[in-house]
């Protein structure tokens, strides 16, 4: 009877020890899952900042473009145009 009560009692720590190593790692699961939401807006928020960077520098690249080429006032005139005629195209596509 002895070695019963032994077994069960060896049997109930390690249920004891595995709940609790169970809820360590739920708990460090949903602190995780928190981390990843964050870096996830961050990475989108980072997302949109490179896009607006690189539509920046397209558009830097294509004035000074336009500038060589054309000179000032011309070239804004010409870009001013690309720029309605790309508004016009994105409100027939959207349509």
């Amino acid at each position: 009877m002895a070695t019963e009560q032994v077994l069960i009692s060896g049997i109930a720590y390690k249920v004891r020890k595995l709940i609790e190593k169970n809820q360590a790692l739920s708990a460090e699961n949903k602190v995780m899952a928190q981390q990843v939401e964050t870096l996830k807006s961050n990475l989108e928020s980072l997302a949109g900042e490179l896009e607006v960077k690189r539509n920046e520098i397209f558009k830097i690249t294509l004035a000074n473009a336009y500038e060589n080429e054309f000179g000032v006032e011309e070239g804004k005139d010409r870009i001013d145009d690309l720029i309605n005629e790309i508004d016009r195209c994105i409100r027939v596509l959207s349509e």
